[in-house]
């Protein structure tokens, strides 16, 4: 469930997800400026979108409770993905694509993204370790995925390095740089030969 807020000029929206007995609410400023209030049961999925929003210049408040961590997840990233296609609304004018490469210490990370309307994710590279701090290693591609679904956005992420953190820290770094760039405004178009997305 998503919506599109209209008032002072910013695009906004608003994402719900609801999940087992997991459920999640996001609140996004597409042209903020990095600023987030994240609770997601999980200090280090908190640490993870709060550099995606810093990077990408995307204003996220984020509040999940109940069910199970796998299950939290998944909600935050449908509830992100939805804010996000709401706060898009018709991409009219939007770049539509982004990408970028993002070092931290031994790790690299590459995101490159389409806001195509088609939900699609391929993750490339491997964890070491089965948690990174509080989260578990697998729910990084979950959370990917379900933000991918619920932003009907394609994405193609790879990763490599020693450090679980580091590769995580950089991967989600390289995706709000993506989606920075995704989101400018530069015309008034459609990128689309269809004319819509």
């Amino acid at each position: 469930m998503w919506r599109i807020c209209i008032g002072d000029g910013m695009r906004k929206g608003e994402g719900r997800a609801e999940v087992g007995g997991a459920r999640a609410e996001v609140e996004l400023g597409l042209d903020g400026t990095g600023e987030s209030d994240i609770d997601s049961g999980s200090g280090f999925l908190d640490h993870m979108i709060s550099a995606m929003a810093r990077m990408g210049e995307i204003d996220v408040s984020a509040k999940a409770e109940g069910g199970i961590g796998p299950q939290r997840s998944r909600a935050v990233g449908l509830a992100l993905g939805s804010a996000l296609a709401a706060a898009l609304g018709d991409k009219k004018g939007a770049k539509r694509y982004g990408w970028a490469a993002v070092p931290m210490d031994e790790a690299l990370a590459r995101a490159a993204l389409d806001l195509s309307g088609r939900a699609y994710l391929v993750m490339t590279g491997e964890f070491s370790s089965d948690i990174i701090g509080d989260l578990a290693s697998q729910d990084v591609k979950t959370i990917l995925s379900a933000v991918a679904e619920g932003g009907s956005l394609t994405l193609n992420v790879k990763f490599e390095g020693e450090n679980d953190h580091h590769k995580a820290e950089s991967l989600f770094k390289a995706l709000g740089l993506a989606l920075r760039e995704a989101k400018k405004v530069e015309g008034t178009l459609v990128l689309s030969t269809k004319g819509v997305l």
